[in-house]
């Protein structure tokens, strides 16, 4: 078992805050570091487009974003011709 220390104050409150919740300092410590331990996350694999149903492929393919052209990668091109299409009188 490993020992912490903690001033005096601190270990006092936190003795204060077990005790009416009855637990001790060493379940509340235990709880407060399981809570903010990181998780093992399961991990998913991704189906491919074959894979799903007729339903959903139609939905992703109606949801596609349109690819931007690859000279215009920040999208000024694409922008200057909707503006002047769009004011243009």
């Amino acid at each position: 078992m490993a020992t912490i220390s903690l001033n005096t104050s601190l270990y006092i409150e936190a003795q204060n805050y077990a005790q009416r919740h009855n637990m001790s300092i060493d379940e509340w410590v235990s709880s407060l570091i399981l809570r903010f331990l990181p998780t093992k996350k399961e991990k998913y694999k991704m189906k491919s487009m074959d894979e799903l149903s007729p339903e959903l492929q139609q939905l992703i393919g109606f949801a596609k974003p349109i690819v931007a052209n690859t000279d215009d990668i920040n999208g000024d091109k694409a922008r200057m011709e909707y503006l002047t299409e769009k004011y243009e009188q």
